[in-house]
């Protein structure tokens, strides 16, 4: 066999992997859920602190990134991209977009 019909063969599941692969695998399942929760868990704590203050104030610099479109685009990103990876951490992040846009109309006449 060669090197690429071994590749092939272990990829349809024909042949199995090396035990230490196997175990880099489950290892690296196991830290990509524990990121995902600890992540997750991070912009719930940042959404109920957030969330629960009425007109918060944010830094000048996220006033005047607000300006900007492309901010605005790279956020929009960020929560499809979190979506998609761990849908709790969309979930998060979506609601802490929601409430730093819904914040920045104050906010804006606050630093004017």
């Amino acid at each position: 066999m060669t090197s690429q019909e071994r590749l092939i063969s272990v990829l349809n599941g024909r042949m199995k992997l090396p035990r230490l692969l196997q175990t880099i695998s489950n290892t690296s399942s196991v830290v990509d859920i524990f990121i995902g929760n600890l992540m997750t868990i991070g912009f719930l704590i940042w959404n109920i602190i957030e969330g629960s203050v009425f007109e918060n104030e944010y830094p000048y610099s996220f006033v005047k990134l607000y300006t900007i479109p492309i901010w605005r685009l790279l956020l929009l990103i960020l929560m499809i991209t979190a979506a998609s990876w761990n849908h709790s951490l969309g979930i998060m992040i979506a609601f802490t977009i929601f409430f730093y846009v819904m914040d920045m109309e104050v906010t804006m006449e606050k630093w004017k």
